[in-house]
């Protein structure tokens, strides 16, 4: 089996300044730096049991050794694939390996020639300046790793497993939307509508950039029947993309399930404004209208209908019926006219426009 590169294999002492810190958390006893030289000879001969049990004693007398967090973490990376376990090893020695970075820098601006011998002895030696950035892609990789198990969970419907592979991340990395989102989905498949909206709530607020929460939390709560709050969450998603029209009519349509007519008739005339021939809304519009008992726009919006569909016998008739209604003669005997070219025969659309005419007169 092959190991990672950054596997340690010599077993020196950290020669440390009384007055560093940084360099002085690397020393050992005379009896740990020997564990430590065991500890690699077994790691060099793969048997790992054993060298992992020199390293834990490496760390129970120096908590903050480098070279035994680091091998440790490469041994449950490797040879336990315990990603887990490796991911916290790493963080440790990449804290440690930092803290000798910036002392080093702190001494350069205090003391050069000090510095010159610091690094030497404590960073160079171990090559920690050269191979954090080793040690910082083993740790992502340990992470990826997870959020990969997580996602096999998840195709294979085992959605308890990977909700907590997925928390288990989140310890690790509180700030990871990608986890965030997976949660999300989780609780969704759970069929848990509460705690799903909870979380696209909070990666929305994570990244109130990113579209794909807003709708989500929107299209949840719309399924949950809680149509103001739905309502209120499409027009966050106006607000990201003022262009889309199709935002602007779900607003529309959750006031008309929140019995909020006056709201909905705003929001359909909005989608109009975005989307001239959004017949949806333009026919909405109108019927909404119609429950507000405003007959002119009611009117107004099945004209706008008519004029994109305009062999609509159906909508013609009903037109006519309503101008006649309100009165509205000359615009009676224009669309019964378009009645008429669309139904030649008809003596109700003839009797009309006769009638319409008259009133003109």
């Amino acid at each position: 089996m092959k190991l990672s590169k950054n596997i340690i294999l010599a077993g020196l002492v950290v020669l440390i300044f009384a007055t560093s810190l940084s360099a002085a958390s690397q020393e050992l006893s005379v009896q740990g730096a020997k564990n430590l030289r065991s500890g690699n000879m077994h790691l060099s001969g793969k048997r790992f049991d054993k060298a992992l049990a020199f390293y834990e004693e490496v760390l129970d007398e120096n908590p903050n050794n480098i070279e035994a967090l680091q091998n440790i973490a490469a041994i449950y990376y490797d040879d336990k694939m315990k990603y887990d376990v490796a991911y916290d090893y790493y963080t440790k020695a990449i804290a440690e390996i930092k803290a000798l970075l910036e002392e080093y820098e702190a001494l350069k601006e205090s003391d050069p020639k000090a510095a010159k011998k610091f690094y030497k002895k404590n960073i160079k030696k171990h090559k920690y300046d050269k191979g954090l950035e080793n040690v910082e892609k083993l740790q992502r990789s340990c992470w990826i790793k997870l959020f990969n198990k997580g996602q096999e969970y998840f195709k294979q419907e085992a959605y308890d497993k990977a909700l907590a592979n997925y928390e288990n991340l989140l310890v690790m990395a509180p700030d990871s939307i990608k986890t965030h989102k997976m949660i999300a989905m989780i609780y969704t498949k759970q069929g848990n509508t509460d705690k799903a909206i909870e979380t696209y709530k909070k990666i929305a607020e994570m990244d109130p950039q990113d579209m794909a929460p807003i709708q989500q939390v929107a299209a949840l709560l719309f399924g949950a029947e809680k149509y103001t709050e739905a309502a209120e969450w499409y027009v966050k998603a106006t607000e990201l993309e003022p262009e889309n029209s199709d935002y602007y009519y779900n607003v529309a349509v959750c006031y008309n399930k929140a019995e909020n007519n006056e709201k909905a008739f705003e929001y359909y005339t909005k989608t109009v404004e975005v989307d001239p021939e959004h017949l949806d809304a333009i026919l909405n519009a109108s019927n909404t209208a119609a429950s507000l008992k405003d007959s002119e726009n009611q009117i107004k919006y099945l004209k706008k209908y008519i004029e994109i569909d305009n062999e609509n016998l159906d909508f013609i008739k009903y037109l006519v019926s309503l101008l006649i209604a309100n009165k509205k003669y000359e615009d009676a005997a224009e669309y019964s006219a378009k009645w008429l070219e669309l139904e030649p025969g008809s003596t109700e659309a003839k009797q009309i426009k006769a009638f319409a005419e008259q009133q003109i007169k």
